[in-house]
């Protein structure tokens, strides 16, 4: 039932664009969510932009429009600085979400939540709706047993690269399980039993597919085993297998 009404809000939103030539802008989506957006827009011949605060943001804005493109500064999005004391705690990302969502707002007010550093300190950088920020910096004081401080500012902190690391693997075919038994070192049965369970997303949907196409940029997620995205396919092995180089979220 959720699911449709947010296609019919989509679908609103890119109808009012066209009949009035206005940008409409959604609030936060889920990264599932984006293919609908492409479909509303192409449905209504309104074009889509989408921004999330910064360039590779997971949940993004979408604005329709029919003329202008607007700029990133038109999005109806600012940026919370979530600051603390090192010295003492460090909170990590599951407690900063928690803390966030405590305060008894929607998802979809909240972009991502990202690591990064303000004045050779380390920071949380959180993107909500216009609305919605000067709420949370008033009210959010603590993330799990830590203190923080929350403060509205149009200066993007230095934003830190994700943890993790690159792995250079070679499947047959760069199919979902394969690619999900290779990043894992997994057996092919171990992915494929996944797969049918339902507890892999590509593209951040859930695929019960173990032969669906895996192309450069897909993101991959096992429940369990965390995140791992195609960066690059950069040919074969002189075995003939298709080399892949994955990014493996995690420390």
């Amino acid at each position: 039932m959720e699911g449709s009404l947010e296609l019919r809000r989509l679908n609103e939103l890119a109808l009012r664009a066209a009949r009035t030539g206005r940008v409409q802008f959604t609030r936060f989506l889920e990264p599932a969510m984006l293919p609908a957006v492409q479909r509303a827009a192409g449905g209504q011949r309104v074009q889509v932009k989408l921004f999330g605060g910064y360039p590779d943001a997971e949940r993004v804005m979408a604005a329709f429009y029919d003329f202008e493109e607007p700029s990133d500064d038109d999005f109806p999005l600012r940026i919370v600085r979530l600051t603390w004391n090192a010295k003492f705690s460090s909170p990590e990302h599951r407690d900063l979400l928690g803390a966030v969502m405590g305060l008894g707002i929607e998802r979809e007010a909240t972009g991502d939540i990202v690591m990064g550093t303000w004045r050779d300190a380390p920071c949380a950088i959180l993107f909500a709706t216009a609305e919605m920020a000067d709420y949370i910096a008033a009210n959010l004081d603590s993330a799990g047993r830590t203190a923080v401080k929350a403060t509205v500012t149009d200066a993007l902190p230095e934003i830190a690269p994700p943890e993790g690391r690159e792995i250079r693997v070679t499947v047959q075919q760069p199919r979902l399980d394969a690619v999900l038994a290779a990043g894992y070192n997994l057996s092919r049965a171990q992915a494929q039993k996944l797969v049918a369970a339902g507890l892999v997303k590509l593209n951040h949907a859930v695929n019960l597919h173990t032969d669906a196409a895996v192309e450069t940029g897909a993101m991959i997620s096992a429940r369990g085993y965390g995140r791992l995205k195609v960066v690059d396919a950069p040919g074969q092995s002189r075995r003939g297998r298709q080399v892949l180089v994955l990014f493996r979220y995690g420390k």
